[in-house]
């Protein structure tokens, strides 16, 4: 017995302090296990969770990142701003200062040595910056003529998609520094500008989002992909939760009344009870075919906000959505976001679980999508319906019904 004693107490000295708040997460098992192929990049290798493909099944993009930085750097030396090598050693320097929060980000031990790590940051964030300076239409219409990432759509699209990726994010601080330092017009606005014509988000945003307060609280590409989907209600609940204690007492949290937004009535959905300290989550009553047959009729809308959806006058009005290749993998990757994401509403998920509600066959989705409510560019009812059926699978779904 007291050999184990020592053994456990031994244990315990070796045992390393608690992580602070986490940003970036491996997606969990039983999300994993639905569809594990829409968490993983095909293309490039952004972080340390899939830094060992790069010398393998994408090392391709590794290639080019390097071109990118040899690129930039090329331009800023003929720019008259710092040799190549002094620049490096700026950049490097920079980043060494931000090297133990950026690996605090990340929720998983990071076990890349510290000059690999500082590299990654380097190359993926350079690429990343230049990637979008180049897609800026408006500008750079020759280096895109020459950069095989612009020669053809789906590279583009499938570039995109790892970006969006829960798993293939690096903090958005570096991204930040480094854009101040390399950018054409190194104002971060202009950053999050660019990143909008790139990123698959709404392409007109409300007056008042692009604001330098803001950028401190966005953690990674897929965190502003969330947050520029919601802006709307994160600005209109932001005035309201000034004046509104949290649970905390202190710390004032962004808040969205479901319930209020999507003013549904009770025969369609079946309420929870809010007081309850475990949640019994119960199936919808009704799929949109039964609610046709009781009376209710469809309609589609288009709206900026995706989840507004209101029940008035015998109509249920639903914003248009658009189901192409890439929804299923963007959707999946917000959601399992708002899973490890401690604190966090689940704007997104709850959404795609009234829509699985709403969906149990692919009847159901030729109404919805004769309705105007579901464009399908997949040309297959019953793929649609298994996407909304299998969507919200092992996710924890909160109280707001």
């Amino acid at each position: 017995m007291e050999e184990t004693s020592i053994i456990i107490i031994d244990k315990l000295r070796q045992l390393p302090p608690a992580k602070p708040k986490s940003y970036i997460f491996k997606v969990h098992h039983e999300l994993c296990a639905a569809n594990k192929e829409v968490y993983e990049p095909v293309l490039v290798s952004i972080g340390p969770y899939y830094h060992y493909k790069r010398k393998s099944q994408l090392q391709y993009m590794e290639q080019h990142e390097l071109r990118c930085l040899n690129d930039l750097l090329t331009r800023k030396e003929e720019q008259g701003v710092a040799t190549r090598s002094d620049q490096i050693r700026k950049y490097l320097g920079v980043l060494e200062g931000l090297e133990d929060k950026a690996r605090g980000y990340y929720a998983d031990p990071v076990d890349l040595k510290k000059n690999d790590f500082l590299e990654m940051l380097l190359l993926d964030g350079c690429f990343i910056i230049e990637l979008f300076r180049k897609a800026d239409w408006s500008r750079n219409e020759e280096e895109r003529e020459t950069d095989p990432l612009f020669e053809a759509d789906w590279v583009a699209a499938s570039l995109g998609r790892d970006l969006t990726l829960l798993e293939n994010q690096i903090p958005f601080i570096v991204l930040l520094e480094l854009y101040s330092m390399i950018g054409d017009r190194p104002d971060p606005l202009d950053l999050i500008k660019m990143a909008v014509s790139y990123l698959p988000v709404p392409d007109t945003l409300p007056s008042g989002i692009l604001n330098r307060e803001k950028l401190s609280d966005i953690k990674h590409i897929l965190d502003l992909v969330r947050k520029l989907m919601l802006v709307e209600e994160i600005l209109e609940m932001k005035d309201k939760s000034a004046s509104t204690e949290s649970t905390s007492g202190s710390v004032k949290k962004y808040i969205l009344d479901l319930v209020r937004k999507f003013r549904l009535v009770k025969e369609i959905l079946e309420r929870t009870d809010e007081s309850a300290t475990s949640v019994s989550i119960k199936k919808y009553k009704y799929s949109a075919t039964e609610l046709r047959e009781l009376g209710v009729r469809f309609k589609g809308v288009k709206k900026s906000k995706f989840y507004n959806i209101t029940f008035e006058n015998g109509f249920l009005e639903i914003p248009v959505i658009q189901i192409e290749d890439g929804t299923e993998g963007l959707f999946r990757n917000l959601i399992a976001y708002e899973e490890h994401y401690v604190g966090e509403n689940k704007y997104v998920g709850d959404y795609m679980s009234f829509m699985d509600g709403l969906v149990n066959k692919p009847k159901d989705v030729e109404l919805l999508r004769h309705r105007g409510i579901i464009e399908s560019f997949m040309g297959d009812d019953e793929v649609v319906a298994a996407m909304f059926n299998n969507m919200c699978k092992h996710r924890i779904l909160s109280n707001y019904y």
